[in-house]
């Protein structure tokens, strides 16, 4: 379903439980990159020597940018805004 079909059918108020929904339980690719990598980061701490630092699964996802939760909370309320700037009313 296109933004535009989403926007008809359900309500800003919905649409903002599911973002807030998203923030507390990611769900799509993201989420399963990241169990990739949980399960890829078990198997290589497993295996590490001694001395080297133990993995993480963002080792494993090397397309994730280092950020903090703050960050990560501002660039995905930037996005949502971009993608719905043609229904944001001018004010001024």
């Amino acid at each position: 379903m296109t933004v535009r079909e989403l926007l008809q059918k359900i309500g800003s108020d919905e649409l903002t439980e599911w973002m807030a929904f998203y923030e507390l339980e990611p769900f799509g690719e993201f989420r399963a990159d990241f169990r990739g990598g949980l399960i890829a980061a078990t198997f290589a701490n497993a295996h590490r020597s001694s001395h080297a630092r133990p993995f993480t699964p963002d080792d494993f996802m090397p397309f994730i940018k280092k950020q903090t939760q703050s960050d990560q909370s501002q660039q995905h309320i930037a996005q949502f805004k971009a993608m719905f700037a043609h229904k944001l009313k001018k004010h001024g």
